[in-house]
C-alpha cells in the first residue's frame, strides 16, 4: 500500500499544506493566511487543513505515516515548540503534542530551511547530491546543509543561520537580531530599502530625484519596497543598476562564506528575492563569488522545486527522515 504524508509550511503570514505520496506527489494543496488569534488557534487551524486535505481524497487521517511541520524559527525541535518565533507574536508555540493528539499520528517539527535542503536532496536538484547547501533570500536569509550525507541539525534544530553570517565589517545596517554587519540586514526582501536609503542618502540629492526609482516611490523614500528598485533596473536606471550591482556583492560574499565553510557541491537558491528576480540575483554572484571563495566553486543553481521546497522537505521528514527526531 502507498505510504502518504502530510507536510506543513508555517511562515510568518501564510499556512500552506499538502497531502504527499511516497514518491513527492502532490495529491492536494492549501494556503490560507494564519490564525494569529492564540498559540491554540494555530494548532487547531494546522489540524484542520489536514483533516480537510485527507477529505478531500477519501482518505483516512489515521492512514498516515505523519506529518511533517517546516517553521520559521527559532525552535526547540525536541520539544516540539517555536520559542520566540520570527513574526509569530507569542513566546512559545508547541506544536508536536497538541497536534500529534488531535491527529493520532507523528508530528515532526524541524526549521523550514533544513525542510528545504531535505526536500532539494529527497525530489529536486541535489538527488544522490551528499554535500550540499539550500539558501533562502526572502524576507529574511537563512540556510539548511548536508555535509558528507549528515543533516545538520545543531543542539536545537537550528543549525545554518547563514543570514547571520557578516558580510559588512563596519557594520553599517543594524540586522533584525540587534546586531549589526549581517548577511540578511543588506540582502534581504525586507532589508533590501534600508540598504538603498543608507546608500541614496550619502548622493547626489539631485540625481536620486532624476532617478526612475525615485519616481516609482512618488519621491517618498519611507514607501520604499525592494521591488521598486528590481524593477527600476530592470527599465534600465542607471542609479539601480549601480545599487542592485552592490546588492550582489554582498550576496556573493555570502555564498562564498557559505562555500567556504560548509564546501557543498551543489548550493540550491530559493526564497522570494531569488524567485522573482532570477538573474538580477544570479548573475553578480557567479561574477563575484569567486573573488571571496578559498575553496572550490561549486555549482550554483536556483531551486526546480521554487516555493514549495519546504513542503517537500517537510514530507520527506516524514517519509525518510524520521529517525533524526528519536
Amino acid at each position: 500500500m502507498e505510504k502518504l504524508a502530510a507536510g506543513i509550511d508555517l511562515g510568518g503570514t501564510n499556512l500552506r499544506g499538502v497531502l504527499s505520496n511516497e514518491r513527492g506527489n502532490f495529491l492536494a494543496r492549501s494556503k490560507e493566511k494564519i490564525d494569529l488569534g492564540s498559540e491554540r488557534a494555530i494548532v487547531e487551524q494546522i489540524v484542520k487543513m489536514i483533516c480537510s486535505l485527507c477529505n478531500s481524497k477519501e482518505v483516512e487521517v489515521s492512514a498516515l505515516e505523519g506529518v511533517g511541520i517546516a517553521s520559521t524559527g527559532p525552535l526547540d525541535m525536541h520539544k516540539g515548540m517555536l520559542v520566540n518565533p520570527t513574526n509569530i507574536p507569542f513566546p512559545k508555540v508547541p506544536l508536536t503534542r497538541p497536534v500529534g493528539q488531535e491527529l493520532g499520528v507523528p508530528v515532526y517539527l524541524l526549521n523550514d530551511c533544513t525542510a528545504a535542503v531535505i526536500g532539494e536532496r529527497e525530489f529536486g536538484a541535489g538527488k544522490g547530491v551528499d554535500d550540499l547547501v539550500y539558501v533562502t533570500i526572502g524576507t529574511g536569509i537563512g540556510g539548511g546543509a548536508i555535509v558528507d550525507g549528515h543533516l545538520l541539525l545543531g543542539k536545537d534544530g537550528n543549525a545554518v543561520e547563514i543570514g547571520h553570517m557578516v558580510v559588512d565589517p563596519s557594520g553599517r545596517l543594524k540586522c533584525g537580531c540587534g546586531k549589526r554587519g549581517h548577511w540578511e540586514a543588506y540582502c534581504s526582501g525586507k532589508n533590501i530599502p534600508n540598504f538603498v536609503r543608507m546608500r541614496l542618502a550619502k548622493m547626489d540629492k539631485r540625481k536620486v530625484k532624476k532617478s526612475l526609482l525615485f519616481k516609482h516611490v512618488k519621491g517618498k523614500l519611507a514607501a520604499l519596497r525592494s521591488q521598486h528598485l528590481f524593477e527600476a533596473d530592470r527599465a534600465g536606471d542607471e542609479l539601480s543598476l549601480k545599487l542592485v550591482e552592490e546588492i550582489g556583492v554582498f550576496n556573493a560574499i555570502g555564498i562564498a562564506n557559505v562555500v567556504n565553510v560548509y564546501d557543498p557541491s551543489l548550493i540550491t537558491m530559493g526564497g522570494s528575492v531569488v524567485l522573482k528576480n532570477r538573474e538580477l540575483i544570479m548573475k553578480p554572484i557567479e561574477e563575484h563569488v569567486g573573488d571571496y571563495t578559498r575553496n572550490r566553486i561549486p555549482r550554483i543553481s536556483v531551486t526546480p522545486l521554487l516555493e514549495e521546497v519546504g513542503l517537500y522537505g517537510a514530507v520527506a521528514a516524514v517519509l525518510r527522515y524520521s529517525y533524526v527526531f528519536k
